[in-house]
């Protein structure tokens, strides 16, 4: 999450800089990641200004993409986003345009998908993390769902992680995503945590629009000051709504203020801040923050 969060700040050295910090603490202290590159631009498909990181970290030999959410989501999921608005998605199924649109404009406008692909002839074999909070995430996955599916990188090199990820497309597309994140050993190398009663990853409504979620998600039926989760990897459910776990909860008791907190910290504020806390976390582990 803290990966998460840096992407909210305009300068997101001093979150990196703790979380090396944290990790000195946690681990053996040789974590050096740096920030590669930061991407900024204004996406007029939110009405507001897209951005996202490229960490890199050469001792554990992985490269981390960050997309940032919109820090005006109330105002975006309320009046501005036209969920009847969907483009076809290359791979299969439909997306929403105004998601599409702003991946694109920080992946090819603002130069991310150039560094990217110098980073990954550089280190072919180093591992590609996805990471992205609410309209960041649904960012996150188009991107691991177009890199996969043109074939830049094998999806046996790529995790997603998303906290409060809304749903992004029709249910084909989902299956995309499920086919690249399920790997021939079982394993599914993708994450949709998501907090308690938080209504985002639940917008736009399953059963009235043709958007569905893509596996595998991770629910905190609880505030998330403690590692107690279910994991809801595929229960025979259909594709990524799984009754057993966020789709428990009827629509009208989702929350919206669930949506700013992850891990007992408001995201954005904590990114903007630094994640100050980190450098005094010795006892924490990164299931908790």
């Amino acid at each position: 999450m803290p990966l998460a969060a840096a992407a909210y700040s305009d300068d997101p050295n001093p979150c990196i800089s703790n979380i090396i910090s944290y990790w000195s603490i946690e681990e053996t202290g040789e974590f050096k990641p740096e920030v590669f590159g930061q991407y900024t631009a204004f996406c007029e498909s939110f009405n507001d200004t897209c951005s996202g990181l490229i960490i890199l970290d050469k001792k554990p030999q992985s490269i981390t993409v960050v997309f940032r959410g919109t820090p005006n989501y109330e105002e975006f999921f309320e009046h501005n986003f036209n969920f009847n608005e969907m483009v076809l998605f290359g791979a299969g199924g439909k997306v929403s345009k105004q998601m599409f649109d702003g991946f694109n404009k920080i992946w090819l406008n603002a130069g991310m998908k150039n560094d990217f692909l110098t980073l990954k002839n550089k280190y072919p074999d180093y591992r590609y993390n996805f990471v992205g909070h609410s309209v960041g995430g649904a960012m996150a996955s188009l991107a691991v769902a177009t890199i996969v599916s043109t074939g830049i990188l094998p999806s046996r090199n790529v995790d997603l992680t998303t906290f409060g990820e809304p749903r992004v497309g029709d249910k084909a597309f989902a299956n995309v995503l499920n086919t690249i994140a399920r790997q021939p050993n079982g394993n599914i190398n993708s994450l949709r945590v998501v907090h308690n009663r938080d209504i985002i990853p639940h917008f736009p409504p399953l059963n009235s629009t043709p958007y569905f979620q893509h596996i595998r998600e991770l629910w905190y039926p609880n505030d998330m000051t403690t590692a107690d989760y279910i994991d809801c990897p595929y229960h025979g459910y259909d594709g990524g709504e799984d009754a057993t776990c966020s789709d428990s909860i009827p629509f009208k008791d989702l929350k919206g203020n669930e949506h700013k907190f992850y891990y007992n910290r408001e995201v954005s504020v904590y990114g903007i801040n630094g994640c100050q806390d980190l450098v005094t976390t010795a006892n924490a582990t990164m299931a908790t923050i």
